[in-house]
């Protein structure tokens, strides 16, 4: 039997990026790896609707924490016209500084990036189950996103998908 290596795992570094990006002595070090993977938690179980495809989070200096977020529906995150992007990033913060349990006037700096992604596997991936929970057919659901993809300005060139049961 043949094991199976994880696809991720496996291009790290060479030439899929790291999700995070810091370095920290020994003394942090284990307290920003903790601190990273509560940010992601509390993003993808407050924002569940907002369907994150990758959180990307970089550290500066040690104050300083740059957020970037792909999501299929950045809209749920800051509004229809961006007016609730400062309220988003007071509420990460508000979170921060729970997690780190220190007082709200400290230096933290944080600034948080949010990108819209269509075109990956896993956004078409629940693009068609969206469709097939409704009880869509599938050959209409193939259609709909076929004729989705081409509105995109930055579409995909081509698209193999298989369904079966």
């Amino acid at each position: 039997m043949g094991q199976k290596v994880h696809p991720l795992g496996f291009r790290l570094g060479i030439t899929q990026p790291h999700l995070s990006q810091w370095y920290a002595s020994k003394r942090y070090y284990s307290k920003y790896v903790l601190e990273d993977h509560f940010v992601r938690t509390i993003l993808s179980e407050k924002y569940k609707r907002a369907k994150f495809e990758k959180i990307h989070i970089s550290r500066k200096i040690e104050d300083h924490l740059e957020i970037v977020i792909h999501a299929q529906k950045p809209d749920i995150l800051i509004g229809k016209k961006s007016e609730t992007l400062k309220s988003f990033q007071k509420q990460i913060k508000k979170y921060i500084f729970q997690y780190r349990q220190i007082e709200w006037n400290s230096k933290l700096k944080v600034i948080i990036y949010i990108f819209r992604c269509k075109i990956h596997a896993s956004s078409i991936a629940d693009f068609i189950v969206e469709h097939l929970e409704k009880r869509v057919p599938y050959k209409v659901v193939f259609v709909l996103l076929k004729k989705h993809l081409q509105r995109q300005k930055h579409s995909a060139l081509g698209m193999k998908i298989q369904i079966s049961g």
